[in-house]
């Protein structure tokens, strides 16, 4: 063609104009693009996304209709004396302080313990032996540790500090489920009725739609919703309930249970169980459930938070797997797909009606059979080794559960903030979302021969280094080791002009 007009313009004029009009579409697709990108609440920049993405597992493949528990016996439920170990070892303690002579050979009943208590001691001889090694070895010898070893955990209590410091200002419940979950309490601590005049959802489809999506701004991770059964609470001492108040059926008003879940920081979360603390999701899955349980009451609804800091009127494993939060595991909780051991919970209890969650089957129970992991890396052998739960039974469910009083003894032995945390750190369910492990994710659950999650098994026990169950222990056994270094933000020697002691063999 020659540089003649065409239609009155240049060949050489046409090919700038054309030229210009594609860099004018480009960037007219750019700005579309930056428009969809910035409507995107998966875009936000130098923000976590609490939106609904962070239950990025898709569960409908592998719902089943439940219910996600059967009992093979006689159903006994939970007891603030027993089965909570923290009300049973403060009691433990208490009974120590006024019989100070008491020995682990003598009488049971010179303890004067509550006859449920007594009987729970001679059902689990074991807890019993473990409580007392608690009070009589294992704290005594902590506080010689700490004298010796405790600067180099400075900064790892002091991180637990700042979420503690915070809760202790969340409300705590003092009166009966009749009065607190209807009222709200103002800046005064005065009772405000909540109003009478409900908000009217269309449907409890679009209800529980709503309820889950403002739970994830207010910080949940995850949030699966489930009816309430009265297996699943004490079978005393709610909160804010007289003496007399029958616990033996639920309020009527306890109708669903909103379960969410948030994880522990990652990074400090594989420093465990020596730099490791529970006190940030504790906290911040706390304060996400009263600001749901806020929002509830807001609308006229009935409202009651079930939370680390707020403390429980029920057990929520069994509620976060009825609600197909995830599957239970070797470690007796809940295994999540997004966040696996790693997700700490809290419960709100509501008159809403709401659709309700279908428990999952996505493959926990099978891969907990062969893998042993948390088992073979517990510092007290508090988790089963058994090929299968099969006679493990406990409150008339067949299921694995870790020896508490084990557990809580080495609580109690581990240097920094309280607590242990390594079946959370080592357990292969509990990691980051990066396309790696969500390609184990979404192949593993849908592997019928069991070959993938087998390879990932023997990888991981052959090619990651980690210290022994033993190493986490205290000096001479061990050396109080973490399973993976501790994030630098938590090394004393860096940061503070202390000295710290290593142990030595």
């Amino acid at each position: 063609m020659s540089n003649q007009d065409v239609k009155g313009i240049s060949r050489r004029d046409f090919m700038k104009i054309a030229g210009l009009a594609g860099v004018a579409l480009q960037a007219g697709g750019m700005v579309a693009g930056g428009v969809a990108a910035g409507k995107d609440p998966e875009s936000y920049t130098g923000w976590e996304s609490f939106n609904p993405g962070t239950q990025f597992f898709n569960r409908k493949p592998f719902e089943f209709e439940g219910p996600a528990h059967t009992p093979v016996g006689e159903v006994r439920r939970p007891s603030h004396l027993t089965d909570y170990v923290f009300g049973r070892v403060a009691m433990f303690q208490k009974a120590l302080e006024t019989h100070p002579n008491w020995a682990i050979s003598d009488p049971l009943e010179d303890l004067e313990f509550p006859p449920p208590l007594l009987a729970f001691y001679k059902e689990f001889p074991e807890r019993l032996e473990w409580d007392y090694k608690t009070f009589t070895e294992t704290i005594p010898t902590n506080k010689e540790d700490a004298k010796i070893y405790g600067n180099n955990y400075l900064l790892a209590n002091v991180y637990a500090s700042g979420f503690s410091a915070v809760s202790a200002f969340l409300p705590t419940i003092t009166d009966p489920p009749e009065v607190s979950d209807f009222n709200v309490k103002n800046a005064k601590g005065e009772l405000k009725p909540i109003r009478p005049d409900p908000l009217p959802f269309k449907s409890p489809d679009l209800a529980a739609e709503f309820i889950k999506q403002i739970a994830h701004l207010y910080g949940a991770t995850l949030v699966r919703i489930t009816t309430a059964n009265i297996d699943w609470h004490y079978g005393d001492g709610w909160r804010g309930t007289p003496e007399g108040y029958d616990h033996s059926k639920l309020p009527a008003h306890w109708k669903y249970a909103i379960m969410i879940g948030v994880p522990m920081e990652w990074d400090v979360v594989l420093s465990n169980p020596q730099f490791g603390t529970s006190d940030d999701a504790y906290n911040r899955v706390s304060i996400a459930a009263l600001r749901l349980e806020g929002a509830l009451k807001s609308m006229g609804y009935a409202a009651r938070t079930n939370s680390p800091v707020t403390g429980y009127d029920l057990v929520e494993p069994p509620y976060a797997i009825q609600a197909g939060m995830g599957e239970v595991g070797r470690t007796g909780f809940c295994i999540t797909p997004e966040l696996g051991g790693n997700c700490r919970m809290a419960a709100v209890l509501t008159n809403l009606e709401l659709a309700i969650d279908k428990p999952i089957k996505y493959g926990v129970a099978e891969f907990c059979t062969k893998c042993k992991i948390c088992a073979e890396q517990c510092p007290s052998g508090a988790i089963s080794m058994a090929d299968s739960p099969d006679g493990l039974v406990i409150r008339g469910f067949e299921h694995w559960y870790i020896n508490n009083g084990a557990c809580y003894n080495f609580w109690r032995e581990s240097m920094g903030p309280m607590g242990c945390r390594m079946c959370v750190a080592n357990c292969p369910y509990s990691r980051k979302d990066n396309w790696m492990h969500n390609i184990a994710r979404e192949l593993d659950p849908r592997d019928p021969t069991g070959v993938f999650s087998s390879g990932l098994l023997w990888m991981q026990k052959n090619f990651f280094e980690h210290p022994t169950a033993e190493e986490y222990r205290r000096p001479p056994i061990g050396e109080f080791a973490s399973y993976r270094p501790e994030p630098f933000y938590l090394h004393s020697e860096t940061y503070l002009d202390v000295k710290v002691e290593y142990p030595t063999h």
